[in-house]
């Protein structure tokens, strides 16, 4: 047994007992229980009428009690309304209940019997509500879940469609490339080194050499590497991360901070640490970007459990402090070629996109509130 469990069971005692004595069940059900009472000690013998209406008015707050607290709050109830009535209706305290002991004695049974009953379906109608509102919670879930997964097919779709697009593009070109360098370095080598002609040469491999360097982007983006997946902490990602960009970050004015993860066990995910790295560099790279222009700011990296449905997911916030981005860009920040920059390709957050893809994750952007900054998510499930 937990050590916390008689901790817990007290806990749970004392709500309920603050629950039958609440301001609702002392006014609808404990007050009015103790002026009938009243009302029947201070009835003299002979108005047996009035006795007979005094006995039949403890029902009430029976019912009331049984409606507000259940099975719990209706016995409570008809176990006090016996136990106060008894004295009047079998001995001479202050006055008697002049109706018959049989009819008393079986009005007192009632009592109990109608607070059971009544407690009962009481319960079991909120069970039932209970459980609509969990099938319903459920279901709102699934349903969020089912609008995950098509975003993610139809972005998926639409980069693998582009993606193989790409491919045939960027292998053809790499093949006249190879040609044209390797026509280029034998022109090279006859011309003399102190000739106009091989500087110029010179140049003319270098630009092969960075469209090379450029198709191979395309493929990279359109043939990603297999994730190597195995289990692995969070935290040792961001940290890696964090080393890496700390440097960077110093010169452009930016503070890299990591927020303690809060929970006991470790935020274990399956996933490939060289690609996760990869992504979390590329959007911490992003971000000091974006904040150099104001002269810095503050990157921040925070790690979270959270449960999505049924499943356990862990969460990496990657928030900057920089402007926001404008609310029509936001949704196309992942399509392939879609970039804000002067000379940027589009391709970066695409191959993190599907990175996080490959790993059955969620990869998502927002604009904080306020302007102040934009949180990056990724949303990975948790492993063993």
């Amino acid at each position: 047994m937990p050590e916390d469990a008689p901790g817990g069971m007290i806990k749970g005692i004392l709500r309920d007992v603050r629950s039958l004595f609440s301001a609702r069940m002392v006014l609808t059900a404990w007050l009015p229980c103790l002026l009938i009472t009243v009302l029947h000690y201070r009835t003299p013998a002979h108005h047996g009428w009035v006795h007979d209406v005094a006995r039949r008015l403890y029902y009430l707050p029976i019912l009331f009690a049984a409606f507000s607290e259940g099975v719990r709050g209706g016995i409570s109830l008809s176990a006090f309304a016996s136990l106060i009535y008894f004295p009047h209706a079998f001995t001479s305290l202050v006055s008697r209940d002049p109706a018959d002991a049989l009819e008393k004695g079986l009005e007192i049974l009632l009592y109990n019997i109608v607070a059971v009953v009544a407690g009962l379906l009481v319960d079991r109608e909120r069970r039932e509500r209970e459980k609509q509102e969990q099938l319903a919670r459920k279901l709102s879930d699934a349903l969020e879940e089912q609008q995950r997964i098509e975003s993610q097919l139809i972005r998926a779709g639409r980069l693998g469609a582009l993606g193989e697009m790409t491919a045939g593009i960027a292998h053809e070109i790499k093949n006249p490339l190879h040609a044209m360098k390797g026509t280029a370095e034998i022109f090279r080598d006859i011309i003399p080194p102190d000739a106009p002609e091989h500087r110029m040469l010179d140049l003319h491999i270098g630009e092969i050499d960075r469209l090379a360097q450029t198709a191979e982007r395309f493929l990279t983006f359109a043939r990603p590497a297999p994730a190597d997946r195995r289990p692995l902490d969070l935290r040792e990602v961001v940290g890696r991360v964090v080393a890496l960009v700390e440097t960077q970050a110093r010169k452009e004015g930016v503070k890299v901070t990591a927020a303690p993860y809060a929970e006991e066990k470790s935020p274990i995910v399956s996933g490939d640490p060289d690609q996760l790295t990869q992504l979390l560099l590329n959007i911490a790279i992003n971000g000091i970007q974006a904040m150099a222009p104001q002269g810095g700011g503050t990157l921040g990296f925070f790690v979270d459990r959270e449960r999505q449905g049924e499943k356990r997911i862990f969460v990496v916030r990657v928030v900057n402090t920089g402007p926001p981005i404008p609310e029509d860009r936001l949704e196309r920040i992942f399509d392939p070629f879609f970039t804000t920059k002067d000379s940027g390709t589009g391709l970066g957050l695409s191959i993190v996109s599907r990175i996080a893809d490959q790993h059955d994750g969620v990869l998502s952007v927002r604009n904080l509130t306020d302007g102040k900054g934009v949180e990056f998510s990724l949303a990975l499930p948790a492993g063993e």
